[in-house]
């Protein structure tokens, strides 16, 4: 055999050995390769998502984390060590000396835990609602951690003598029912620094040292003091309310005169001085006008409004000469 044959066939063993390996690696070995790698990368994938997952979860944590500890820092209320059921009639006693009849306090249970201890008193009573809104507003937003649960109200309306005016008056009343829970004791640091005793709100309250960086609870994110309106009161009353501080009836009250700003009135043969917001029997002045002798007042007809003006008569006041004019001629000197 030949050199050349022997060369031929080595070339061909080596060219078959070179395709076979390249059909293998093609075919065979690179799939798999790239099955491992993609599930390799997917993997990798997976685990990026999770960890961003987890860093967005961490951030939220921290942002709750710091809105608690945001909200602990800014406590006010107090959780006293001890509490005697007396110190909460008291507290209830001071709240209710005007506005209700009747007031019952009724002790219902005493509970103590790991946690925190409580009291819990059954309230009953009748009175004005605007009583009981600054009642419940005092309760709310003591110091003193109180809890009012399943209040319930019922109005009614309570027909009386006016002694004043000896004519029948309508008040209009609420019926109320509620459990009152009073904290004390319990975890360390659970309460605020108990050295403040004022009301949010009160000029004594915002000049307190406060300690641990406590601060105040600004007036006014807290409800109002008072009720704006009163719900059970109707809106428009069949009857208006007598006039039980016997105050100036404007419309039957005669204008005499405007000195400045006040106008002088005469009602039930007495003579009655009143400016711009003094109070009238249903309203209030509003309108003191010197130059047009006009005095207005807007009054509340049991829920319609009205609008009432008086008057002086001007004619013979404000007379002007009449006739013709002439203009005398200067004399020289």
């Amino acid at each position: 055999m030949s050199n050349l044959i022997q060369n031929l066939i080595i070339l061909s063993v080596c060219w078959l050995i070179a395709i076979s390996g390249g059909i293998y690696t093609t075919y065979f070995h690179q799939p798999e390769e790239m099955d491992r790698l993609e599930k390799a990368e997917q993997v990798a994938r997976m685990k990026q998502a999770e960890l961003s997952s987890l860093m967005a979860e961490m951030s939220d944590s921290e942002s709750m984390a710091s809105s608690v500890v945001t909200r602990w820092d800014a406590r006010y209320k107090i959780v006293p060590a001890t509490l005697g059921s007396e110190d909460i009639v008291s507290f209830l006693n001071e709240h209710t000396r005007t506005g209700f009849r009747p007031f019952d306090i009724v002790f219902e249970n005493h509970d103590e835990g790991t946690e925190y201890n409580k009291f819990e008193f059954s309230i009953e009573g009748r009175g004005d609602f605007n009583a009981l809104y600054r009642l419940v507003w005092a309760i709310e937003n003591d110091r003193q951690l109180f809890r009012i649960k399943d209040l319930e109200l019922t109005h009614f309306d309570l027909i009386t003598d006016d002694p004043t005016t000896e004519e029948k008056r309508l008040d209009v009343m609420v019926s109320f029912v509620f459990t009152l829970e009073a904290f004390y004791g319990g975890t360390a640091g659970l309460s605020a620094s108990d050295n403040l005793n004022a009301l949010p709100g009160d000029a004594q309250f915002s000049q307190v040292d406060f300690e641990d960086g406590l601060l105040p609870v600004p007036e006014h994110v807290l409800p109002a003091r008072n009720a704006i309106m009163n719900p059970f009161h109707p809106l428009i009353l069949e009857s208006i309310p007598p006039n039980t501080y016997n105050r100036v009836d404007i419309e039957e009250a005669e204008l005499l005169s405007i000195i400045g700003t006040d106008a002088v009135l005469l009602w039930n043969e007495q003579e009655y001085i009143l400016g711009i917001g003094d109070a009238v029997y249903l309203g209030q002045i509003i309108s003191v006008d010197p130059r047009n002798g006009l005095v207005t007042a807007r009054l509340n007809k049991g829920g319609i409004m009205d609008q009432v003006e008086l008057s002086m008569d001007l004619g013979e006041l404000y007379k002007q000469a009449r006739g013709s004019v002439e203009l005398s001629p200067t004399r020289n000197n």
